[in-house]
């Protein structure tokens, strides 16, 4: 009989504290801090007071990818324009809200203005590929990467 009643004093514990762990379990849930910042975009893109920070590499529309954006619009090396990372551009197979917005990229106190024609599927959140005509107004080309930040013009 004591065996019986440890065995039900025990399973009656376990329920109690299971009951009152999941609860608080489910009203607290944690999301990872990219999430946070993706969501936040979210909700700012296309904000005029927005400031974005991130890499800027560079590409040459003609070879690496078509001279077709993914926003439309014909593109070529000495066009003032940029792809978008695949985080605030969305849908890659669908033009963007963000096409056709015109961005001021910053490096080390020089600014250019380029307008928003392509997607960058490898690029992080926040971060640019520029066509070399756009590159060339930051930084050299040869250091390949630049950190930025970036607003809508």
């Amino acid at each position: 009989m004591v065996q019986f009643i440890t065995v039900a004093a025990f399973l009656a514990s376990a329920v109690a504290v299971s009951a009152t762990a999941i609860p608080e379990a489910q009203s607290h849930v944690v999301v990872p801090a990219s999430t946070k910042n993706d969501r936040r975009a979210m909700r700012r893109s296309g904000g005029s007071g927005s400031t974005y920070s991130g890499i800027a590499t560079w590409f040459n529309p003609a070879s690496q990818g078509g001279s077709t954006g993914a926003c439309g619009p014909q593109e070529g090396d000495d066009s003032m324009i940029v792809a978008l990372n695949a985080p605030q551009y969305g849908d890659l197979d669908a033009k963007s809200s963000w096409c056709g917005k015109k961005v001021k990229i910053s490096y080390k106190g020089k600014s250019v203005v380029a307008t928003i024609n392509d997607a960058c599927p490898e690029c992080k959140h926040g971060s640019l590929d520029l066509t070399p005509a756009v590159f060339d107004q930051l930084g050299d080309a040869e250091t390949g990467e630049l950190d930025i930040t970036w607003t809508l013009a």
